[in-house]
């Protein structure tokens, strides 16, 4: 998996990563003689992904803070089934593990907003 390019690590795959998939749009609106319903089909954009990490190292952490703090449009290369995306990095954040050498973060979790998939 490749997040802004920085590669992660086999060992730092993520523990849970919300399928990237279109999900279909629907709203019904009451009216005085039943309902109206509005279907747009199946959107990718707007759909939230969620990767959780048990654990990563500080150093790892802090170049994938760097992506979320800089607030840009990223790459991600989510490694399933060859799709390539565009995503804003919403939400980013961990537990400091206070061991010997402050050198892991615990309980990670970084949210994403599927912009658009990138076609090649």
């Amino acid at each position: 998996m490749i997040i802004g390019g920085i590669t992660l690590p086999e060992s730092y795959t993520p523990l849970d990563c919300t399928k990237p998939r279109a999900t279909r749009t629907v709203a019904v609106v009451s009216t005085y003689g039943g309902a109206n319903v509005f279907d747009w089909g199946s959107i990718l954009a707007g759909k939230e992904i969620k990767l959780t990490w048990k654990s990563m190292t500080v150093a790892l952490f802090e170049a994938l803070d760097a992506l979320y703090q800089a607030g840009n449009v990223v790459i991600w290369d989510s490694g399933i089934g060859g799709k390539v995306y565009q995503v804003k990095i919403t939400a980013f954040d961990g537990s400091l593990l206070f061991d010997k050498n402050n050198e892991y973060m615990l309980n990670v979790a970084m949210t994403m907003i599927i912009l658009d998939e990138v076609v090649t």
